[in-house]
């Protein structure tokens, strides 16, 4: 038998650096084995240096946006018949230039769109758009193929424009940390809660913050570890000053990014994972994927699909001081119920949220275009 006959990709969006949950999921993807056995994949790496403001005006990130767009349409009529997959902007201007792709495309190719929403504000971003640019922008969503989310309700953010919507989550390695490792932690003094995620105030660290200096004061054995990159200087400064001044310097500390063994060993240490995000276009955080393969209960908020995905396995709050103390403190004095949900969290990674099964759906719904 001949060799089958690759089948073209087209792959658009941002790749690490910087370390976000969206790059992350696109780079377990991209890496993915089986997707290079079956397609020809031309990578457009849209990765954004200017974290602090995603969607600011600059001349490095027009001249970025304007060169994906040329060289989108160049392999759209190069390539035979390609699947354009794009990770959709919740910019303003990202989603302009990603509709500029698909117009391009769909123009002077016979090209397949599929977009892929990492976050919940897309409907937002639409909606907040007037005039000739929102009609473009609603025409190019019309033209999508497919459009995935994350979980079944993010699907009103196309708000009814594309016709098939597909759910499929994150996925991380199941090897990332394994059973046996868990079942070999050995048993410590006090509670170790650990914070997974960049440091900004949307995602609810400054209250966390609070509320474990408060735990502290009253005479809990807490301790709480900060890991993630400073989005905000000034803003951790005064948080660093907080600490300070309370004296909890021993109990909470920031250890910077850490990544592979280093990371694995923060959540093999710690007994409760704590996000009490308020970021308005969260989608579903990478992090809590990892807590829940680490076997941690998950102290979270109803932010985008956080809920379901921690059914079972954790409790959600309300991004509050007073709503982040009674949880952690729930979970400090009932050790039965912290080791029941760690072991759920662990079922339900196992269950749902691999890096297999999300490539897997992923490369299925590409072959059916």
């Amino acid at each position: 038998m001949g060799e089958i006959k690759k089948k073209n990709l087209i792959f658009i969006g941002p790749l690490p650096p910087p370390i976000l949950g969206e790059s992350i999921a696109l780079k377990s993807l991209y890496d993915a084995k089986r997707l290079h056995e079956e397609f020809h994949v031309k990578k457009i790496n849209l990765n954004r240096k200017n974290f602090e403001n995603p969607g600011g005006i600059s001349f490095e990130k027009v001249a970025t946006d304007s060169l994906a767009v040329i060289r989108s349409m160049f392999l759209s009529l190069k390539l035979k018949d390609p699947i354009i997959y794009i990770s959709i902007s919740q910019t303003k201007l990202g989603l302009l230039r990603d509709c500029l792709i698909i117009h391009s495309c769909k123009m002077f190719g016979k090209s397949k769109v599929v977009v892929h929403l990492h976050g919940n504000n897309l409907g937002g971003t639409i909606d907040a758009t007037t005039g000739v640019i929102n009609k473009f922008i609603v025409n190019n969503i019309k033209k999508v193929d497919i459009g995935i989310v994350l979980g079944s309700k993010l699907s009103g953010n196309y708000k009814g424009m594309v016709d098939r919507v597909e759910v499929v989550s994150n996925g991380i390695p199941l090897d990332f940390i394994r059973k046996e490792e868990i079942e070999g932690k050995k048993r410590k003094e006090g509670i170790s809660l650990l914070y997974l995620s960049n440091l900004m105030v949307e995602k609810g660290y400054v209250e966390l913050v609070k509320a474990v200096a408060s735990l502290v004061a009253e005479g809990h054995s807490v301790k709480l570890d900060l890991v993630g990159g400073i989005q905000n200087e000034s803003e951790f400064q005064k948080v660093k000053k907080f600490i300070a001044s309370n004296n909890v310097g021993d109990s909470i500390q920031y250890h910077g990014i850490k990544k592979g063994e280093e990371k694995k060993k923060f959540f093999l240490g710690s007994d409760l994972m704590v996000l009490p995000t308020k970021y308005k276009v969260e989608g579903q955080p990478m992090s809590i994927i990892e807590g829940m393969a680490a076997g941690l209960p998950i102290i979270s908020s109803d932010r985008g699909i956080i809920a379901e995905m921690i059914e079972g396995c954790g409790v959600l709050v309300e991004p509050t001081v007073e709503e982040l103390k009674n949880a952690i403190k729930y979970l400090v004095f009932d050790n039965e119920e912290r080791l029941r949900l760690g072991k759920a969290s662990r079922e339900t990674f196992e269950n749902f949220y691999t890096e297999d099964k999300y490539s897997e759906k992923m490369i299925n719904l590409f072959n059916e275009l």
